[in-house]
């Protein structure tokens, strides 16, 4: 698929003549924080959000509370209604790697037992991706720790390289070879391709180098004394996996009014008490100790077991937004008994 370059005062056309087909989101500032939402005016976009955004694309897949069903009770007799899957055809642009590469993580999760999860699985066959390349990673970023997928990207229908006053622009799909069918692309220059090949280039110098975590998992130390520090430490807040990308725990409550309700599930973490108490009150990680240990097991340990695949894109967000500094990265590497081989820091 032949690259292609797309000036940036050209974006809000191209993204306007999408939007008759699909509904456009984009990262959005609010505040200190950004994060992806619905963008009624595409000329409203800004595309200097920092990366990545402090919010993921995990709520546009999983709503934070979803309801699965309404019911109303006649007797002995329940009626059912099932709420409808979202199919509307939906573009998110200005996605960073590790936020696409999580995508892939979750869909083998959510795959992994039949019947597999309509909802999650709607959302995702009716999106387009546009993915952007991270020229000024943020300080807690490594994901070129824990993969390729910056320079390989992947679950990407097109993706932009920032060289000046365009992108260029990649289809790595299909899809993304028609929707790089506007009139607003022309052909990519070879000068054009070697800006591109410079730009990330220098932001590769700036990030941590590869680290074969899958083959030094076995170094893992159930009873290392780390547990008992970070579980001093941590607050048990949940921040971590709400902004985490591939964090997808939720629980099922029912909300009862009279004769009639419904089912919702809502996010959740193992990071909270109550995640695993059982209706008899055993809780088999009643510690802080237990709670943090699985976070880093699952994600390390347990996800490359199940899935072939880390449960991590290094996006750093967990270390930038404790309130306590944990850093995931670090832990791992004390576990490893390595320390990290360069930092961006």
């Amino acid at each position: 698929m032949e690259a292609k370059v797309i000036t940036k005062s050209e974006i809000p056309a191209w993204l306007k003549g999408l939007a008759e087909k699909y509904e456009v989101v984009a990262p959005v500032k609010d505040g200190n924080t950004s994060g992806f939402k619905k963008v009624e005016d595409v000329a409203s976009i800004d595309l200097d959000v920092p990366t990545p955004a402090t919010k993921g694309l995990r709520e546009q897949f999983t709503p934070e509370t979803e309801v699965l069903f309404e019911y109303k009770l006649s007797g002995p007799q329940a009626e059912l209604v099932p709420s409808e899957l979202d199919t509307n055809d939906r573009l998110i642009f200005g996605a960073r790697a590790c936020d696409a590469a999580a995508l892939k993580y979750v869909d083998a999760v959510y795959s992994n037992a039949q019947p597999v999860d309509a909802p999650y699985f709607a959302r995702r066959e009716h999106t387009a991706l546009v993915g952007m390349f991270c020229t000024s990673p943020a300080w807690s970023c490594f994901c070129t720790e824990v993969n390729d997928f910056l320079t390989k990207p992947v679950e990407m229908d097109v993706y932009l390289t920032d060289i000046g006053e365009k992108y260029l622009a990649e289809a790595l799909t299909p899809k993304g070879e028609e929707l790089m069918g506007a009139s607003q692309f022309q052909a990519a220059s070879d000068a054009d391709k070697q800006a591109a090949e410079a730009v990330r280039a220098k932001t590769l110098e700036k990030m941590p180098k590869p680290v074969n975590h899958t083959e030094m998992l076995g170094s893992f130390d159930w009873d290392h004394s780390m547990w008992t520090r970070l579980a001093e430490k941590c607050l048990g807040c949940g921040a971590c996996a709400f902004l985490c990308p591939t964090c997808h725990c939720f629980d099922i409550q029912e909300c009862a009014q009279g004769n009639k309700g419904n089912r919702y599930r809502c996010w959740d973490t193992c990071q909270f008490e109550k995640f695993t108490l059982m209706g008899h009150g055993h809780n088999p990680r009643p510690t802080k100790q237990e709670r943090t240990r699985q976070r880093v097991f699952h994600k390390f340990l347990y996800s490359p077991e199940r899935y072939g695949i880390l449960g991590c894109v290094g996006c750093g967000r967990c270390i930038s937004a404790c309130p306590v500094n944990i850093d995931i990265q670090r832990v791992v590497h004390k576990l490893e008994q390595t320390e990290p081989v360069t930092s961006n820091q």
